[in-house]
C-alpha cells in the first residue's frame, strides 16, 4: 500500500525545491546535499536514504534517472533508495556556484519547518551524521544564520527559531513561492498584532496605516519574485529593501534613513509617488498575466 501524502509545510518547500531543479549540475548538487547530511552508507559503500512520500520518492527517482545515477530502489515502510557507489557522487560542499541547490539537497533529506499557521518558528535539519551536520552548520553560520546545535533522541540537530532567519533560508534554497507565502503570513500577523497591543492611538487610523504597510510589502514581495526591478530605478530599489527589512517604518523615518545613510533625498510626497508607482506596476504585470 502506498503511503499518503503528508500534507505539511515542510512538504510543499521539499516539493517546490526538487521540482525547480532541471539542470545536470543542479541535480547534481541537490543530490549532493541529500547524501552529504542524510544517507548512510552500506558494507558495500553505496548511499542509503530513506523518503516516506510517494510523490517526492517519484520526483527524486526521475532526477537520478536524468543525470544517469544509478540506484535500487526496495519498498519498506518508508521507500529505500539506495544509490550506488560506482556513482561519482562529490559528497562534500559545492562550490559558492552550487551551494543553494546543495542546500536545498540538505533540507530535502533531513530538513523540516514549521507550519505556516504555528506562531512558533522553527526550522530544523537533523542528521546521524554529527561531523558532517556540524560542516552544514558553520557553513550556514558563515552567512549568519546563527543555527544551534542539540542532541535529541540518537540524532543530531541544528535550528533556529528565528523568523527572519527561516524565511532567509527558504530564500537560500530556491523555495521562492514558500518565501513569498510564509512572508505574507508573518506580515499579516505581525498587523494583527500591532493592532492588538495599542489601544492609545485611533484604531481607524491604524487599521489605514497598517493596510497600506501590508499593501507595501506584499506589492514590494511581488516585484522581486515576478523580476521587475529594471521598471525600478536604483534609489527606488533601496527604499523598497529598506522598507520590506522593517515594514513598519513611517514614511518621515525612511526618508531619513536614506537621506542619512544612503545619500538619497526624497521627501515624504515623494516616496508617497515612489510607492504609487509600485502599485500601478504591480496592478498592470497582474493585469498582463
Amino acid at each position: 500500500m502506498k503511503n499518503k501524502h503528508v500534507n505539511s509545510f515542510s512538504s510543499d518547500v521539499k516539493k517546490e525545491i526538487i521540482n525547480s531543479i532541471s539542470k545536470k549540475q543542479e541535480i547534481i548538487a541537490f543530490i549532493n546535499g541529500l547524501v552529504f547530511c542524510s544517507a548512510e552508507v552500506d558494507k558495500n559503500h553505496n548511499y542509503v536514504t530513506y523518503i516516506k512520500n510517494d510523490y517526492l520518492l517519484d520526483k527524486l527517482m526521475r532526477k537520478l534517472q536524468k543525470v544517469h545515477l544509478d540506484y535500487i530502489k526496495e519498498n519498506t515502510w518508508k521507500s529505500k533508495i539506495i544509490i550506488l557507489s560506482n556513482n561519482e557522487i562529490i559528497n562534500e560542499l559545492q562550490s559558492s556556484d552550487y551551494l543553494s541547490f546543495f542546500f536545498a539537497g540538505v533540507f530535502f533529506g533531513a530538513g523540516s519547518i514549521s507550519t505556516k499557521e504555528s506562531t512558533s518558528y522553527h526550522l530544523e535539519i537533523s542528521s546521524h551524521n554529527k561531523e558532517n551536520l556540524l560542516i552544514i552548520q558553520d557553513k550556514l553560520n558563515q552567512y549568519n544564520f546563527n543555527f544551534n546545535f542539540i542532541v535529541r533522541a540518537n540524532k543530531y540537530v541544528i535550528y533556529t527559531k528565528n523568523k527572519d532567519k527561516l524565511i532567509d533560508f527558504l530564500a537560500g534554497i530556491n523555495a521562492k513561492n514558500s518565501w513569498y507565502e510564509l512572508q505574507n503570513i508573518i506580515i499579516k500577523r505581525d498587523f494583527e498584532n500591532v493592532t492588538n497591543r495599542i489601544n492609545n492611538i485611533d484604531l481607524s487610523n491604524i487599521n489605514k496605516i497598517a493596510k497600506s504597510t501590508i499593501k507595501h510589502i506584499e506589492n514590494i514581495n511581488y516585484i522581486f519574485e515576478h523580476n521587475l526591478e529594471h521598471l525600478f530605478d536604483d534609489n527606488q530599489l533601496v527604499a523598497f529593501r529598506i522598507k520590506a527589512e522593517d515594514k513598519w517604518l513611517s514614511l518621515t523615518e525612511l526618508s531619513y534613513i536614506l537621506e542619512t545613510k544612503h545619500n538619497i533625498f526624497i521627501s515624504k510626497s515623494g516616496l508617497n509617488h515612489w510607492f504609487r508607482k509600485l502599485e500601478q506596476v504591480v496592478a498592470q504585470h497582474k493585469k498582463n498575466i
